[in-house]
């Protein structure tokens, strides 16, 4: 018996999966809207003589409208995730009984579908429970009935569900490497043969076909080698684009980390830029030009900070000026200018200069840009948090994979909020060496009396303030471990930022000697070497007795670990240290005396 009320809803649900207005399926059937308004709401059944094209419309049998059963199928998709074909109609036919069961085909579907990817029939269907979508491949069999719960409609989000290389005579499972990928959080990537590589003797063109639940159901979308696969920016949705400025990528720049003879990263990072623009340097000549290695910093709210080179004195452009650089800062970028600097990092690459920049990974610590992917949606890097990551995904064969795409760089993280591009022009040659050591001496002897500038304590009233403060017993005592262990960690990364600068002085200095002639200032410029020789001598012990902040999960007790001896043996050293600077500044004003009088 026909139930007018479950025939008006069928209507009506068939018409919403066509994506027809009331309206518009009036013009098709050459009916009123009113008519088909008072179908779908149970006031009248469609007049025979509609019922035909009402069936073709709707891709649905007579029966199946005014008969409905309980599993009702809504709708059929023959694709291999480029196009499709609608097919409700022909796999309507198998639905008999509150069942549908087939084997999908092309035989099936008298190749209404030509191409060689990969092929799969997406249905959509009704049971009493509620709406779902499921899917099967090429080969395989779909079985329903009204007990079975596909992927429910609704749900937020993109779920991969099948991922596949290859085509329609063979292919490879790369759904767990479509979601190791997504560690990398990328919003597109390219589909080529170092991210899926293609096996020996396979035939055919190849192809990425990934299948995914959203709101909307089942989907599919398949990529062409070469191609682009992106996500929309929800992460909702899949689509493809064709490539255009792909990649490009400088090989061989060195890995940067603390612990490599370089731990001042704006210096490191400087060093690694000006190697891959073909200059010949040192780590140590770059921290003499700029300043840095004169350099003593603290703040009384103990952060990290005071370790970065850049955060209260230039130290760049004494750098820029002794390289023969011309510099330009991209700094704390809104989103439309993000755009357009990465169409400049991208040229910047392509004249091989790495940009310089803060934040990549991790952290706010100096890096270097060292490629592109993605038509530069993508950047890779070197930064000074890398070593943790290859150490944890060593041994993981697809981050391997991962490694050789990008010629064993690591993404990007963050937009960097301070972005250095750097150029050498014609016809400006440097300073000579000569020269950029006095403005190096002169550097000194300013630096250590800067004071104070934005919160940050210079020079000497920085180890002035250092030493009180390792010396406030109330607060050691008071501190609770999760402050106290901070306030550890701070102290050990300053102290291991004020042990290499003072190393890179002395290795400056020494390396300057035969540039002065005159036998009086090199005496002085020979014993200021050694004062520095000295004091990193001192910093280095102390430093390397010091335990690791990562260490300390190991070690019980560290109020007892790091006591009042402890603390007071650090704060004697930095007062000798201060004692040898002096020195060394009386020492650099009768060397610049010497020379600036010749």
């Amino acid at each position: 018996m026909i139930n007018i009320e479950k025939t008006g809803k069928r209507i009506a649900m068939l018409r919403r999966e066509k994506q027809l207005s009331q309206e518009q399926l009036a013009e098709r059937l050459q009916v009123s809207a009113q008519a088909v308004s008072k179908w779908e709401t149970g006031r009248s059944l469609p007049e025979t003589a509609t019922l035909p094209l009402l069936s073709a419309v709707l891709g649905q049998s007579i029966d199946s409208l005014l008969l409905p059963q309980e599993l009702a199928l809504l709708s059929a998709v023959y694709t291999d995730g480029n196009g499709q074909q609608d097919v409700t109609s022909l796999v309507s036919r198998f639905l008999s009984r509150d069942q549908l069961v087939l084997t999908v085909s092309d035989q099936l579907f008298d190749g209404l579908l030509q191409s060689d990817r990969a092929k799969l029939l997406i249905i959509k269907y009704e049971t009493p429970s509620g709406v779902y979508s499921t899917y099967a491949l090429t080969g395989q069999q779909l079985a329903l009935d009204v007990h079975t719960k596909g992927y429910s409609l609704g749900v937020p989000g993109l779920t991969l569900v099948h991922a596949a290389y290859g085509n329609e005579l063979a292919g490879r499972d790369m759904l767990k490497k479509m979601q190791h990928y997504a560690y990398f959080g990328w919003q597109q990537f390219t589909v080529d043969q170092q991210l899926f590589p293609g096996t020996m003797g396979h035939e055919g063109k190849e192809y990425l076909l990934l299948v995914y639940w959203n709101a909307k159901g089942i989907q599919a979308v398949s990529c062409a080698e070469g191609e682009q696969m992106h996500y929309n920016a929800e992460r909702t949705r899949m689509f493809v684009t064709a490539l255009s400025r792909q990649r490009y990528i400088i090989d061989n720049v060195q890995q940067l980390g603390f612990g490599k003879g370089m731990d001042c990263s704006w210096a490191g990072a400087l060093y690694t830029a000006l190697t891959a623009m073909g200059t010949a340097t040192s780590y140590e000549e770059v921290m003499g030009v700029s300043g840095a290695c004169w350099r003593a910093a603290f703040t009384p709210v103990w952060d990290y900070s005071a370790a970065d080179a850049l955060t209260a004195y230039d130290y760049a452009s004494p750098a820029f000026s002794a390289y023969g650089l011309k510099a330009r800062w991209a700094d704390r970028l809104s989103a439309e200018e993000r755009r357009l600097e990465t169409s400049a990092v991208m040229e910047s690459l392509h004249n091989h200069h790495l940009p310089v920049a803060i934040n990549l990974r991790v952290a706010p610590e100096w890096g270097v840009i060292t490629g592109y992917l993605d038509n530069g949606n993508t950047l890779l890097c070197r930064s000074y948090f890398d070593d943790e990551t290859f150490t944890e995904l060593k041994d993981d064969p697809e981050f391997g994979e991962t490694m050789k795409n990008s010629n064993g760089y690591l993404y990007v993280d963050h937009w960097p909020y301070r972005l250095l591009f750097l150029e050498k022009p014609d016809g400006n040659p440097p300073p000579s060496e000569l020269d950029n050591l006095l403005a190096s001496l002169r550097m000194k002897l300013d630096s250590m009396q800067a004071g104070e500038q934005q919160g940050y304590l210079l020079g000497y009233r920085a180890l002035d303030a250092w030493q009180e403060a390792l010396l406030d017993d109330v607060w050691y005592t008071a501190a609770e471990e999760e402050t106290f262990t901070r306030r550890y960690s701070v102290n050990h990364f300053c102290m291991m930022a004020l042990t290499d600068a003072r190393r890179s002085a002395a290795a400056y200095l020494r390396a300057s000697l035969p540039l002065i002639l005159n036998a009086q200032a090199y005496a002085l410029q020979a014993e200021m070497a050694a004062i520095y020789d000295q004091i990193y001598t001192l910093l280095d012990h102390h430093y390397s007795n010091m335990t690791p902040p990562a260490a300390l999960r190991t070690q019980p007790g560290l109020k007892q670990l790091w006591d009042r001896k402890e603390r007071t043996q650090q704060a004697e050293l930095l007062h000798k240290t201060a004692g040898l600077e002096r020195r060394g500044d009386e020492l650099a004003a009768m060397i610049l005396e010497q020379l600036q009088t010749e």
